[in-house]
Protein backbone atom coordinates (compact mmCIF):
# COMPACT_ATOMS: atom_id res chain seq x y z
CA UNK A 1 0.00 0.00 0.00
CA UNK A 2 1.37 3.40 -0.88
CA UNK A 3 1.51 6.29 1.57
CA UNK A 4 -1.11 8.00 -0.60
CA UNK A 5 -3.47 5.00 -0.29
CA UNK A 6 -2.96 5.00 3.47
CA UNK A 7 -3.76 8.72 3.63
CA UNK A 8 -6.89 8.18 1.54
CA UNK A 9 -8.01 5.47 3.97
CA UNK A 10 -7.42 7.81 6.92
CA UNK A 11 -9.30 10.58 5.10
CA UNK A 12 -12.30 8.28 4.59
CA UNK A 13 -12.23 7.30 8.26
CA UNK A 14 -12.24 10.98 9.22
CA UNK A 15 -14.98 11.85 6.72
CA UNK A 16 -17.41 9.28 8.12
CA UNK A 17 -16.61 10.37 11.66
CA UNK A 18 -17.30 14.00 10.79
CA UNK A 19 -20.49 13.04 8.94
CA UNK A 20 -21.71 11.29 12.08
CA UNK A 21 -20.87 14.46 14.05
CA UNK A 22 -23.17 16.37 11.70
CA UNK A 23 -25.93 13.82 12.14
CA UNK A 24 -25.61 14.07 15.93
CA UNK A 25 -26.40 17.79 15.75
CA UNK A 26 -29.93 16.83 14.60
CA UNK A 27 -30.81 14.27 17.29
CA UNK A 28 -31.12 13.63 20.98
CA UNK A 29 -28.82 10.86 22.15
CA UNK A 30 -31.73 9.05 23.79
CA UNK A 31 -33.74 8.84 20.54
CA UNK A 32 -34.58 5.21 19.74
CA UNK A 33 -33.16 4.07 16.42
CA UNK A 34 -33.83 0.31 16.54
CA UNK A 35 -37.36 -0.45 17.67
CA UNK A 36 -36.71 -4.21 17.99
CA UNK A 37 -33.64 -3.92 20.25
CA UNK A 38 -34.47 -0.57 21.79
CA UNK A 39 -31.05 0.77 20.83
CA UNK A 40 -30.80 4.54 20.99
CA UNK A 41 -28.38 6.90 19.26
CA UNK A 42 -26.10 6.72 22.33
CA UNK A 43 -26.20 2.91 22.21
CA UNK A 44 -25.10 3.00 18.57
CA UNK A 45 -22.27 5.41 19.40
CA UNK A 46 -21.11 3.09 22.17
CA UNK A 47 -21.33 0.14 19.80
CA UNK A 48 -19.20 1.94 17.20
CA UNK A 49 -16.70 2.90 19.93
CA UNK A 50 -16.46 -0.70 21.14
CA UNK A 51 -15.65 -2.05 17.70
CA UNK A 52 -13.26 0.77 16.79
CA UNK A 53 -11.34 0.13 20.01
CA UNK A 54 -11.23 -3.62 19.37
CA UNK A 55 -10.00 -3.12 15.82
CA UNK A 56 -7.35 -0.67 17.05
CA UNK A 57 -6.14 -3.33 19.52
CA UNK A 58 -5.98 -5.84 16.69
CA UNK A 59 -3.97 -3.52 14.44
CA UNK A 60 -1.61 -2.61 17.30
CA UNK A 61 -1.09 -6.28 18.12
CA UNK A 62 -0.31 -7.01 14.47
CA UNK A 63 2.21 -4.17 14.39
CA UNK A 64 3.87 -5.67 17.49
CA UNK A 65 4.10 -9.06 15.75
CA UNK A 66 1.24 -10.57 17.74
CA UNK A 67 -2.47 -11.28 17.25
CA UNK A 68 -5.48 -10.02 19.18
CA UNK A 69 -8.78 -11.78 19.62
CA UNK A 70 -11.66 -10.29 21.63
CA UNK A 71 -11.45 -12.28 24.88
CA UNK A 72 -15.15 -12.70 25.65
CA UNK A 73 -16.46 -13.30 22.17
CA UNK A 74 -17.08 -17.03 22.65
CA UNK A 75 -20.73 -16.89 21.67
CA UNK A 76 -22.77 -14.96 19.17
CA UNK A 77 -21.59 -11.49 18.21
CA UNK A 78 -25.13 -10.25 18.93
CA UNK A 79 -24.71 -11.30 22.57
CA UNK A 80 -21.34 -9.56 22.78
CA UNK A 81 -22.82 -6.38 21.31
CA UNK A 82 -25.75 -6.52 23.73
CA UNK A 83 -23.49 -6.93 26.76
CA UNK A 84 -21.31 -4.04 25.64
CA UNK A 85 -24.34 -1.78 25.19
CA UNK A 86 -25.71 -2.74 28.62
CA UNK A 87 -22.38 -1.81 30.22
CA UNK A 88 -22.26 1.48 28.34
CA UNK A 89 -25.76 2.41 29.46
CA UNK A 90 -24.18 3.02 32.87
CA UNK A 91 -22.18 5.87 31.35
CA UNK A 92 -23.32 9.48 31.09
CA UNK A 93 -23.96 11.04 27.69
CA UNK A 94 -20.63 12.88 27.96
CA UNK A 95 -18.82 9.65 28.78
CA UNK A 96 -20.38 7.81 25.84
CA UNK A 97 -19.43 10.66 23.50
CA UNK A 98 -15.92 10.50 24.95
CA UNK A 99 -15.74 6.75 24.29
CA UNK A 100 -16.94 7.30 20.73
CA UNK A 101 -14.24 9.94 20.15
CA UNK A 102 -11.64 7.71 21.83
CA UNK A 103 -12.56 4.80 19.56
CA UNK A 104 -12.16 6.94 16.46
CA UNK A 105 -8.85 8.40 17.65
CA UNK A 106 -7.36 5.06 18.66
CA UNK A 107 -8.32 3.46 15.36
CA UNK A 108 -6.97 6.44 13.39
CA UNK A 109 -3.74 6.40 15.38
CA UNK A 110 -3.28 2.66 14.88
CA UNK A 111 -3.68 3.09 11.12
CA UNK A 112 -1.43 6.15 11.06
CA UNK A 113 1.34 4.43 13.00
CA UNK A 114 1.31 1.27 10.87
CA UNK A 115 4.06 1.34 8.24
CA UNK A 116 2.52 1.31 4.76
CA UNK A 117 4.47 -1.79 3.75
CA UNK A 118 2.73 -3.80 6.52
CA UNK A 119 -0.80 -3.09 5.21
CA UNK A 120 -0.97 -6.01 2.75
CA UNK A 121 0.00 -8.55 5.42
CA UNK A 122 -2.29 -11.27 6.76
CA UNK A 123 -3.65 -10.44 10.21
CA UNK A 124 -6.26 -11.94 12.49
CA UNK A 125 -9.38 -9.77 12.72
CA UNK A 126 -10.52 -9.27 16.32
CA UNK A 127 -13.64 -11.41 15.96
CA UNK A 128 -11.39 -14.36 15.14
CA UNK A 129 -13.24 -15.93 12.25
CA UNK A 130 -11.48 -13.99 9.55
CA UNK A 131 -8.02 -12.97 8.46
CA UNK A 132 -7.02 -10.34 5.96
CA UNK A 133 -5.17 -7.12 5.37
CA UNK A 134 -5.44 -3.87 7.29
CA UNK A 135 -7.06 -1.87 4.51
CA UNK A 136 -9.94 -4.34 4.26
CA UNK A 137 -10.41 -4.29 8.03
CA UNK A 138 -10.49 -0.49 8.12
CA UNK A 139 -12.92 -0.44 5.17
CA UNK A 140 -15.16 -2.78 7.19
CA UNK A 141 -15.11 -0.25 10.03
CA UNK A 142 -15.83 2.66 7.69
CA UNK A 143 -18.80 0.75 6.25
CA UNK A 144 -19.91 -0.10 9.79
CA UNK A 145 -20.02 3.58 10.76
CA UNK A 146 -21.79 4.53 7.51
CA UNK A 147 -24.41 1.82 8.09
CA UNK A 148 -25.19 3.05 11.60
CA UNK A 149 -25.09 6.72 10.62
CA UNK A 150 -27.63 6.00 7.86
CA UNK A 151 -29.85 4.19 10.39
CA UNK A 152 -29.78 7.27 12.61
CA UNK A 153 -30.59 9.52 9.64
CA UNK A 154 -33.54 7.29 8.70
CA UNK A 155 -34.87 7.42 12.25
CA UNK A 156 -34.88 11.25 12.31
Amino acid sequence: MSANDKNNLLDKLTEVHLATHETLKKVELEMTVHKDSGWSVRDILGHIATWNLEVAKSINAYQAGDEYLIPDLDEEEVDYNGRAVEEQRKLSDQQILGEWEKGYKELSNAVQEMPSERFPGDMLYPWGEERGDIATLVEYMIDHVIEHQEEIEEAI
